[in-house]
């Protein structure tokens, strides 16, 4: 059993160091946290002693940076206080357990033992719960059904970052695959009636059945993170419960489960063919310029309702823009406060020296970790504090998710077709259609095309569509990376946070 020691006065420690190796463990030494963070990210230790104090990067950076690497790696920290704030911070960094300086080897050796059995028992009952639970869980039928299924996946996508056994990971994996499998045939049979008013809550639904009767009890914030899915939600919820109290909604996104059609259809309150029949000024084939007309969507919006609320629209891309502009947003007087942030691009943009995106995030549990880190230190979180303070009530939501894609679809067609991984339109597209819904006539599920030619391929699951041309080049350059637009749980089924301030 490994055991990597990182201490500053690792000398000092020498003689716990030759007693732990006499009962039969090995042991490294780093003297500092740069050299512990390097051994920690080329070895594999089944439990690290971190020094609470040190010169240059201090303990609580290093378990930030270990645990960044790999939520797993249990971290013992040695401090000289038990105070509470040092003790919520190393926690809130997942530390596994502490020791208190001085103390003897007995008492090593009892936190040693304590915190790798802990680690044991758990993954042992955490197997057992989830085999029964697989042998319990029925498919899903209906909507309300695959929420809570997708909500039980992001559970156990939680519980199963910090324990849980390879065996156990990867079966549930294939649940995942599986369950996306069989929510891509839900959506293919039952989108129609799902667009339909008495279903559930959809893009183009959401201002009626849940901004406009908000606003009767007072005026309010919506704010939209682009691109959120609901695992990264759930880990903001605990940051913003100290401000606010939260009841959470789940709401749908349309197909393509893309910013031009789900965004739009927000602040339109309609479907994408509806928005083209009756706005066409306001609506662009041309993708880099696809949601220029948010704000004048909202205005037709209020208008068709008779509501003579008033609005002011932000929309921030940036970690300056979020800056400049809290205390001109915490200021507005109008009956709803519009705010789009995009959300993925900062927090990518936040990882220092991020060089290749795919290099990083190897595993995207890696990303919660870093957005765990990251969101009570920014500029973000400082708009919801400040926010709070104004006593009105935060509507917080996303307009689609996103998916890791693994697997590559030849599709077919002519010149004109657009750039998407996970959605294409044009004239004579052919594709395999176990991986993609294929429409010949996109108006039957209310989405615009240019002539009667164009037909839709929206891609199911993992997969994503590379040209039948250099095949092994595009999916060598776009296999694990980041994609919306297509028929998966993650990009679907979407939070709706409802953050009322606390007293």
């Amino acid at each position: 059993m490994k055991i990597l020691w990182i201490d500053d006065e690792i000398e000092l420690l020498k003689p716990f160091v030759y007693l732990l190796q006499k009962e039969g463990y090995e042991v490294q030494t780093a003297p500092s946290g740069e050299d512990g963070v390097r051994l920690a990210s080329k070895e594999s230790f089944d439990l690290i002693f971190l020094d609470e104090i040190m010169p240059g990067v201090d303990g609580l950076e290093v378990l930030r940076k270990i645990k960044n690497e790999n939520s797993q790696q249990l971290v013992v920290m040695v401090t000289k206080s038990e105070e509470e704030n040092l003790m919520n911070q190393a926690y809130g960094g997942w530390v596994d357990d502490y020791i208190t300086k001085p103390f003897s080897f007995n008492q090593l050796l009892s936190v040693l033992n304590r915190t790798l059995k802990r680690r044991f028992i758990i993954e042992e009952k955490m197997a057992e719960e989830y085999s029964m639970q697989l042998r319990t869980m029925a498919e899903p039928v209906n909507h309300e059904q695959w929420v809570e299924y997708y909500r039980n996946v992001v559970s156990w996508d939680t519980r199963l970052m910090e324990f849980g056994s390879k065996e156990l990971k990867a079966i549930h994996e294939e649940r995942k695959r599986n369950g996306n499998a069989g929510f891509a045939k839900y959506v293919e049979n039952s989108y129609a009636d799902m667009i339909r008013t008495k279903g559930p809550i959809m893009s183009h639904n959401m201002f009626p059945r849940i901004v406009f009767p908000a606003l009767q009890e007072g005026p309010v914030y919506f704010i939209l993170f682009d691109s959120m899915r609901l695992d990264q939600y759930m880990k903001l919820v605990p940051f913003l419960k100290g401000y606010y109290e939260i009841t959470t909604h789940y709401c749908y996104s349309l197909l393509p489960t893309a910013t031009p059609y789900s965004r739009n259809a927000i602040f339109a309150g309609l479907l994408p063919l509806e928005i083209v029949q009756r706005y066409p000024q306001y609506w662009t084939y041309d993708e880099r310029g696809q949601n220029r007309f948010e704000r004048e969507l909202l205005s037709e919006q209020l208008r068709r309702n008779n509501l003579r609320a008033n609005f002011s629209f932000y929309k921030l891309s940036s970690i300056t823009e979020i800056e400049r502009n809290i205390q001109a947003i915490k200021g507005e007087s109008t009956d709803i406060v519009i705010v789009v942030i995009n959300f993925f691009d900062i927090l990518i943009h936040s990882i220092p020296g991020r060089g290749d995106l795919k290099g990083i995030l190897d595993d995207e549990r890696v990303l919660l970790n870093i957005l765990a880190y990251w969101f009570p230190m920014s500029p973000v979180f400082e708009l919801f504090r400040s926010l709070m303070e104004g006593r009105r009530r935060v509507i917080l939501t996303t307009d689609h998710g996103f998916i890791r894609v693994r697997r590559p679809s030849i599709i077919y067609g002519g010149r004109e077709i657009s750039p998407n991984l996970r959605y294409k339109y044009g004239p004579a597209l052919r594709v395999d259609k176990k991986t993609a819904l294929l429409l010949n006539n996109p108006g039957d599920i209310h989405l615009p095309s240019e002539d009667p030619s164009v037909r839709f391929a929206i891609a199911k699951e993992d997969y994503y569509f590379i040209y039948p041309t250099k095949p092994t080049v595009y999916e060598r350059e776009f296999k694990y990376t980041f994609q919306h637009g297509g028929i998966s749980t993650e990009e679907m089924i979407l939070p709706l946070g409802i953050l009322t301030p606390r007293s």
